[in-house]
């Protein structure tokens, strides 16, 4: 189904950023700034928010200019050499104290993870876990974002239409104008986000990347670019129609006048992040694609990792680097979850060819093109649920939720790895087995080329969002799994059965297509383009059987806004949609390629643990009572 209210631009995943937030909202890291007060500059930076080059000359620094932009030298990276004598990885891993908990992270300071958690009515806050701990203690009461090098807590207030700012070290509050969360500066100086009006982002659906586009008319987006705490603010018109991601450094060293953007230039284009300049107007195209989503800043700006998808040419797939001044971007020979590390190495831990096997780290450096391997599943195994995971600002240690025992682990690794092959890619979806009745709905295999899941059953943020118009019939949430996928991708039957219709009224348009399974389930295959050259009501269909091709979910359903399959599980005939995981021989834990961390489900912060999970989620029985109207909610 359409994420009807969340359709924002594909946002900078930034790892240390989030408090237990939706992963791919902005947000920078790890700058070196000291900790005075924000919004202490001289009224000369007024029309900017930034320094002046009278302040940057009276400090012995070199006046803004602006530079040509170089030209991208596009290489893939080369083979890892597989006969080296590196040192075996050395890894430790504890269990902590926590269970039930999703999206931890880690502070700056390499050493403490936090989280959000209410142990006992009244007892909600932010919880920390120390270098030497393993038990959680609560550390303020207060939640939000974590932005700025975890200088500034933010919290989006939607019904006061604000968004409260903390500056942790001094304890200074303010408030800006916008619910949207702001951007700031690594070193928590200057701020981006959105003005409302003119040219408000279209962007794509929450998790699905930025091939999608809302209902909203096309135009020019506007931000404001201010000082820290708002002052010394102006509005700008951004040269495309999309939204700021991070603040990336200057060639000129000029400081904070340079911005990260995702969006289009015009409609018809494929999306692209651009590198633009607040004081000429330059901009610098830095990646196109018909799909980009992932987007992470590394924490200095120089670099970012984004995931590129259906390209006319296959090479073009797969998860890049580049260089935000344009010289250079790398294609990286495998697909999973990715962090930066303070010094530049891209932390990557692939897709797996199975969901009994061990997630594995590895290492990639984007200058040299080196891969290691920084763990080993024979003496290091691990499951990460959801691809639910952070590394420490140095790379020295990662902490997940564990996909067995749902408890937080920590794992210091040691070493300097070994070089290997990278990993193989994922293998085609398994048939059916005893307990697991269903296949699922594509022929191949999850990837860059083919499809991955934008959005869970259940209780989804989107599905939040929308729980009072899109999804109000259903209780409030997501009524199946959407795989994002390009129009046109021939689904196929998931179990045997008969179809019982063909553009009925069971929703997900333009078209779609009912089966009735043989043990009395409904799938639902939502979305469609085309379906009647496949199958007609009455026919019998058999497991891998093509029943349709993929569409858009938006109109006009012209395949470039929001394509992808809404796949549904009903039972008691219509009347009631269960989650679909459990019914599938599947990796589900990896399905989202890692794009984006965690399962982005909706938290009731009175309630945190109930429904964060895959297999966690309640029944749909259609026509009840909203089951989702959060007193608390996280995101708000």
């Amino acid at each position: 189904m359409p994420d009807v209210g969340s359709r924002v631009t594909d946002s900078t995943t930034s790892r240390r950023g989030v408090l237990v937030g939706i992963a791919g909202m902005a947000a920078t890291t790890a700058g070196c700034a000291d900790d005075s007060v924000p919004g202490t500059r001289s009224a000369d930076a007024a029309s900017s928010g930034l320094p002046s080059n009278a302040e940057r000359t009276a400090k012995g620094e070199e006046s803004t200019t602006a530079v040509a932009p170089a030209t991208a030298a596009e290489v893939d990276l080369p083979a890892p050499n597989n006969n080296s004598t590196s040192q075996a990885p050395v890894t430790r891993m504890i269990r902590l104290a926590a269970s039930g908990i999703t999206q931890p992270f880690f502070a700056d300071d390499n050493d403490r993870i936090l989280f959000y958690d209410q142990p006992a009515p009244g007892q909600g806050g932010m919880f920390v876990i120390g270098p030497q701990e393993v038990e959680p203690r609560r550390e303020r009461a207060e939640w939000g974002y974590m932005l700025g090098g975890s200088r500034l807590l933010v919290t989006p207030r939607v019904q006061r239409r604000d968004t409260a700012v903390t500056h942790l070290p001094t304890g200074r509050e303010w408030s800006l104008p916008t619910t949207t969360t702001p951007v700031f500066s690594s070193d928590a100086t200057a701020v981006a986000y959105t003005a409302s009006g003119v040219g408000s982002p279209g962007g794509p659906s929450t998790g699905a990347g930025s091939s999608g586009w809302s209902n909203s008319a096309f135009g020019l987006t506007q931000v404001m670019i201010a000082r820290a705490d708002g002052e010394d603010g102006r509005k700008i018109r951004l040269p495309i129609n999309g939204s700021v991601q991070a603040w990336i450094p200057a060639p000129d060293d000029g400081g904070n006048v340079r911005l990260l953007l995702s969006g289009r230039r015009t409609e018809p284009d494929d999306p692209s992040y651009w590198a633009y300049d607040t004081r000429d107007e330059s901009i610098i195209e830095l990646a196109r694609g018909k799909r980009l989503t992932g987007l992470v800043a590394s924490p200095d700006g120089t670099w970012i990792a984004h995931v590129s998808m259906w390209n006319r040419k296959g090479d073009q797939d797969g998860l890049w680097v580049t260089r935000t001044d344009g010289s250079r971007r790398r294609r990286i020979a495998m697909i999973g979850g990715y962090r930066w590390t303070s010094d530049n190495r891209l932390l990557v831990i692939p897709h797996r060819v199975s969901r009994s096997a061990s997630h594995e780290v590895w290492e990639v450096s984007p200058e040299t093109g080196n891969v290691r391997r920084l763990t080993d599943p024979s003496t290091t195994p691990f499951q990460i649920a959801n691809f639910d995971w952070d590394i420490s600002h140095d790379g020295s240690k990662l902490v997940y939720v564990s996909a067995t025992d749902k408890s937080l682990w920590r794992i210091e690794l040691g070493g300097t790895g070994t070089v290997e092959a990278v990993p193989a890619p994922p293998p085609a979806p398994s048939e059916a087995t005893g307990d697991k009745p269903y296949r699922l709905p594509f022929a191949g295999p999850p990837g860059p080329s083919t499809w991955y899941v934008a959005q869970w059953y259940g209780v989804t943020t989107a599905g939040y969002r929308g729980r009072n118009s899109t999804y109000v019939q259903g209780q409030g949430i997501h009524f199946g799994i959407d795989f994002a996928t390009e129009c046109g991708s021939e689904v196929v039957a998931i179990a045997p059965g008969k179809v019982i219709a063909v553009d009925g009224d069971f929703g997900s348009p333009p078209h779609n297509c009912v089966l009735l399974l043989d043990d009395g389930n409904i799938a639902m295959y939502g979305h469609l383009v085309e379906r009647t050259r496949h199958v007609r009501v009455g026919d019998r269909v058999e497991p891998g059987q093509v029943v349709g091709n993929t569409g858009d979910s938006i109109a006009p359903y012209t395949c470039n806004r929001n394509p992808h399959l809404h796949l549904e599980i009903r039972k008691q005939g219509r009347a009631i949609a269960t989650n679909p995981v459990p019914y599938f021989e599947a990796n589900w834990d990896d399905m989202t390629l890692g794009v984006w961390p965690g399962a982005r489900f909706e938290r009731n912060l009175d309630d945190p643990a109930s429904n964060q999970f895959l297999d966690d989620q309640p029944d749909i029985r259609f026509g009840g009572p909203i089951i989702t109207n959060f007193a608390r909610p996280w995101p708000p």
